[in-house]
Order: C-alpha cells, then sequence, then structure tokens
C-alpha cells in the first residue's frame, strides 16, 4: 500500500510539473525569428523613419540633420536606413514626397456641400489655399526643397505642379459649369482659374511668415480677392 500510495504521489507531482510548464508556455510571448522583417513590420519601419527625419529636417534643418542621427534616435541598424534611402537628400526627398501628397489629398477634394454660386465656391478654394499655404510647416518644407536644387532625380518641382494642375483643374471646373450662371462668357475657364491662383499664390507671398492667416481673416481676404477678380470676368 505505501508503494502505491509513493507512485500516486509522484504521479501527481508529474502532472502538476506538466500543468506548469503548459500554463508558462502560454504565457509566453510569441519569438520573432531573426532575418527580413514581414512586409507590415517593413512599412512600419519606413514610416517611423519618414516620421523621424521630419520632425529632424523641420527642427534642425538640413545641415543638422544627419543620416547616423536619424538612425540613432530610431534605435535601428545603419543598413537598415540605407536599404530605403541612399542619402539624405534621397530621405529628404521622400519626406518631402509624403508631405506633398497629404496636402494635396487635402486640398483637392471637391466638396459636395458647395454651394452651387461661383463666387462662394471660389472663396472656399482660396480660403483653403490661403490658410493652407501660410501654414509654418508648409513654408517649412518649402524652405527645405531648396537644398534638393541640382540633385539628381529631384521630383519636388513635378510633384508641386501636380498638387497645383489637381486644384486648378477643380477651380476651372467650377467656373466652366457654374460661370454660365453668372453671365460669364466662358471663353478660358483655364485662364480664369490661372488668374485665380496666381492672385492668391500672390497673396500668400507676401504675407510675414510669422503671421499665418487665421480662419477669420481668411474668409475676409478670400471673399475680398474673389470678389475683386469675378468683378473683372466678364470674358471669361
Amino acid at each position: 500500500m505505501g508503494n502505491r500510495y509513493s507512485k500516486a504521489r509522484i504521479t501527481a507531482k508529474v502532472q502538476d510539473k506538466v500543468r506548469q510548464s503548459v500554463a508558462a508556455k502560454a504565457d509566453q510571448k510569441p519569438v520573432r525569428r531573426r532575418g527580413r522583417p514581414v512586409a507590415a513590420d517593413s512599412a512600419k519601419i519606413t514610416q517611423d523613419i519618414l516620421t523621424e527625419a521630419t520632425r529632424m529636417f523641420l527642427e534642425l534643418g538640413y545641415e543638422g540633420t544627419s543620416m547616423d542621427a536619424v538612425a540613432t534616435n530610431l534605435r535601428i541598424p545603419r543598413t537598415t536606413l540605407y536599404k530605403r534611402f541612399s542619402d539624405k537628400a534621397d530621405l529628404l526627398q521622400s519626406v518631402i514626397d509624403a508631405k506633398i501628397a497629404s496636402w494635396s489629398e487635402l486640398n483637392t477634394k471637391r466638396d459636395p456641400a458647395l454651394s452651387h454660386d461661383l463666387v462662394e465656391q471660389l472663396i472656399s478654394y482660396v480660403e483653403a489655399m490661403l490658410l493652407w499655404g501660410t501654414k509654418p510647416e508648409v513654408r517649412a518644407i518649402t524652405r527645405l526643397a531648396g537644398n534638393l536644387t541640382g540633385t539628381a532625380g529631384s521630383g519636388f518641382s513635378g510633384h508641386n505642379q501636380k498638387g497645383y494642375r489637381s486644384l486648378h483643374a477643380l477651380i476651372a471646373t467650377s467656373i466652366r459649369e457654374y460661370g454660365p450662371a453668372r453671365g460669364f462668357e466662358m471663353r478660358d475657364p483655364e485662364g480664369a482659374a490661372d488668374l485665380v491662383m496666381a492672385v492668391t499664390g500672390g497673396t500668400i507671398a507676401v504675407r510675414p511668415e510669422a503671421e499665418p492667416f487665421k480662419d477669420d481673416e481668411a474668409k475676409v481676404v478670400a471673399r475680398s480677392l474673389v470678389e475683386r477678380i469675378v468683378g473683372g470676368a466678364g470674358s471669361w
């Protein structure tokens, strides 16, 4: 009987250890295999690099930012950084591309809730351009783009033109569709859109950098600009 009791105790201990081992394994986090990151991880690493590089370029400028510092701040190997971006100019180009893509998406969507009145539509577009174009970040990125002048493959001007053309197309479409209701002959909607863009761009250019437009002021200035433009628009 004593022998059977001893065996039962041993069996119970073994079963208890097995249960503990199973529970411990269940609590363990899966160990990632070393090697190339999966696609989702790779995309996150790239986005983290762009986010940190954007912060550093804006805070420290082009000369004050280095590839080594970006890698160090993110605690990633330099090889990981250089696999994605060949040098600092390439990294800055990618930062600018990402920013322009996000700005273009925000500023070139036609709002279906806009009034069908041409003047109100133009005021809405001009107001958005005034607010966007005088943002400190937008102006800082524009200044940074000057560091890419003459670099091989610099696509800043091309992307900028693409964003310009998208917004220009929206304005020209509004003029073409709603101009007749205002009595315009509609001879050159694209030329009229050029005028709207040029006047707005000039207003942004002379605005002091320390004084970005606020919402209320942008509305007033946009209305004033559009009313002056439309006032001489009989031959649009």
